[in-house]
């Protein structure tokens, strides 16, 4: 039977470190990572900027004759950050492919990640959580909530936790 491994990734490499222990612990051939990137929606930034480096003739009133500024939305700004991540992961999910595993990418535009992330776990039947934490203690946890630790409580399959030195 093929398990399901919710891999939950950021910009940060430091999220990225839990990649080497799923090659370390999981059989490629029995295993589907689906590789989780977590950012914040985009807004829509408003307008794109008209480019005055074009050499478009300009008007009276000092503006280029050629493309006028547009409005740029949010879906338009999802596309582009979907395109990046899929670039930039691309070597990582090649590798875990030259390896024998079957790799999906999922994009998460969300404010509220636990909660997403325990809809996607009943939603596609996870078998697994895998990743990376920071595990702070003292007045930084206080501060900065650990998101593993709330994964954790809200979900009813194993997680996978590491803890990787910082360097």
């Amino acid at each position: 039977m093929t398990k399901k491994i919710l891999i939950p990734l950021t910009k940060s490499l430091f999220s990225h470190k839990i990649l080497t222990e799923i090659e370390k612990f999981c059989q490629p051939e029995k295993s589907k990572l689906i590789l989780y990137y977590i950012t914040r929606p985009p807004k829509g930034s408003g307008f794109a900027a008209t480019d005055y480096r074009s050499g478009y003739a300009l008007e009276a009133d000092g503006e280029p004759m050629g493309p006028k500024a547009h409005p740029v939305f949010a879906s338009q700004e999802e596309d582009s950050i979907q395109s990046e991540v899929e670039v930039a992961l691309l070597s990582v999910t090649n590798s875990l492919k030259e390896k024998g595993f079957d790799v999906s990418i999922q994009i998460c535009f969300v404010n509220e990640i636990v909660s997403e992330m325990v809809r996607i776990v009943k939603r596609d039947k996870i078998n697994l959580i895998a990743m990376s934490t920071r595990a702070r203690t003292g007045v930084q946890h206080f501060f900065f909530s650990n998101i593993a630790e709330k994964v954790l409580e809200r979900v009813d399959i194993p997680v996978l936790l590491i803890h990787p030195k910082d360097k």
